[in-house]
């Protein structure tokens, strides 16, 4: 089973912050267990990708307006915390460049922590497909655009999925869905063959679980977050989750593997 730690450990963490990241890899190790995190990745106005999911900042931080439209450095001062908890951290109160969530992943793969990443380069955006080009500089600085890399790349948006096969032909690409008419039969674009929808969505057709392996493809669903979502999971032969809980997801895992 592939978990995956869903803007970090954004169920105890102010969501996307280096806190939520740090946290997660930090179970992952402890607990010696294969652990993804995920990512939304946006431009700011003066062209860095950072980690969060809305197209702006007025959820998650005492700021508001459009992420495109704040420089990094001003981004540095607005406090991406307090909305979850009272007297955030440093750490847990500050934005994340994608640079520095991928220097954070090096640095425990490279201490032995077995960590990926779901990287979701999010859509509609003003500068079009132009994310999934500077995705791929990045990951080519670190040699990570090959079959072994730890990169998996996801989006909801089918004209991102042909991007990002072309330009990253041997990394693996999951099409997050929210309502799964958009694959019929559980038939993915070509070369796709992992399915992410919304689990609400599947309890409403379970059925898509089996078509979409009758075509070969894996089911990832997101965002299980209890012990029942995770029975749903295991009853319906879904290869992956997305959650917000980690430590509850692998706490129902090892309870069902005892029963």
């Amino acid at each position: 089973m592939k978990i995956f730690a869903h803007r970090g450990f954004s169920g105890r963490y102010p969501e996307s912050t280096p806190a939520s990241y740090r946290a997660a890899i930090d179970y992952a190790e402890k607990t010696g267990i294969e652990l993804g995190l995920e990512c939304d990745v946006h431009f700011t106005a003066d062209d860095h990708l950072v980690c969060l999911h809305d197209l702006t900042i007025d959820r998650t931080s005492d700021a508001v307006g459009p992420l495109n439209e704040w420089k990094l450095a001003d981004l540095r001062k607005v406090d991406f915390g307090s909305w979850f908890k009272q007297n955030p951290t440093p750490e847990e109160k500050s934005i994340t460049t994608l640079i520095e969530l991928l220097d954070m992943i090096k640095d425990a793969r490279d201490r032995g922590v077995k960590i990926n990443l779901n990287l979701e380069t999010k859509h509609p955006t003003p500068r079009g497909l132009d994310i999934e080009d500077r995705v791929t500089e990045l990951l080519a600085e670190r040699g990570w655009t090959g079959p072994d890399s730890p990169i998996r790349m996801i989006t909801f948006f089918p004209d991102a999925l042909v991007k990002i096969g072309e330009v990253l032909p041997d990394l693996q690409r999951t099409y997050l869905m929210s309502y799964l008419d958009r694959a019929p039969g559980g038939v993915l674009p070509q070369g796709v063959h992992i399915v992410g929808p919304d689990i609400e969505a599947v309890r409403q057709d379970p059925d898509f679980i089996v078509q979409a392996h009758e075509q070969g493809n894996e089911v990832h669903l997101w965002t299980v977050n209890t012990p029942e979502d995770v029975e749903f999971c295991l009853e319906h032969g879904v290869e992956g989750m997305t959650t917000d809980f980690p430590d509850i997801v692998v706490d129902a895992l090892m309870a069902a593997a005892v029963r």
